[in-house]
């Protein structure tokens, strides 16, 4: 696999994912380039081979596969959630069931526990926040 991947016209932003950009993964096999997209919001997932699009389907499920023929080659496509808290998304491309190469991209660049510290800490202000209105609401109105 090359280490120089031409990037799709599509993508503005190609290493960050985020919520309106989505997921991009790029291989290449030979001299086909196959591009997979998976959006963010809309759980829309697309496969590109050179720039035309050759599946396209909504997922809102932790893995899906995209089966398709090109040049006389099956390829697959998967895509499964790896990890809730950070969003992590593996992509990975097989060619006639022989596995090409895997892709990983996260929302969240960071480990586990402190993707669990920040929840907890956000669960714990709404906690306060939201006691501190009750109790506001108590003193003013009787």
């Amino acid at each position: 696999m090359e280490n120089s991947i031409t990037r799709h016209k599509m993508d503005t932003a190609m290493n960050k994912v985020s919520i309106t950009n989505g997921y991009w993964y790029y291989f290449n096999d030979n001299e086909v380039r196959i591009t997979a997209h998976g959006s963010g919001f809309s759980g829309q997932e697309t496969i590109y081979v050179n720039d035309e699009v050759v599946v396209e389907k909504r997922n809102l499920r932790m893995k899906s596969s995209h089966k398709f023929c090109y040049l006389g080659n099956d390829y697959e496509v998967t895509f499964q959630v790896n990890n809730l808290l950070t969003a992590a998304v593996v992509c990975t491309l097989y060619k006639n069931g022989q596995h090409v190469a895997t892709e990983t991209k996260a929302y969240l660049n960071m480990s586990t526990t402190a993707a669990l510290k920040k929840v907890f800490m956000f669960f714990l202000a709404g906690i306060l926040l939201g006691g501190l209105s009750a109790w506001l609401v108590f003193q003013y109105t009787g």
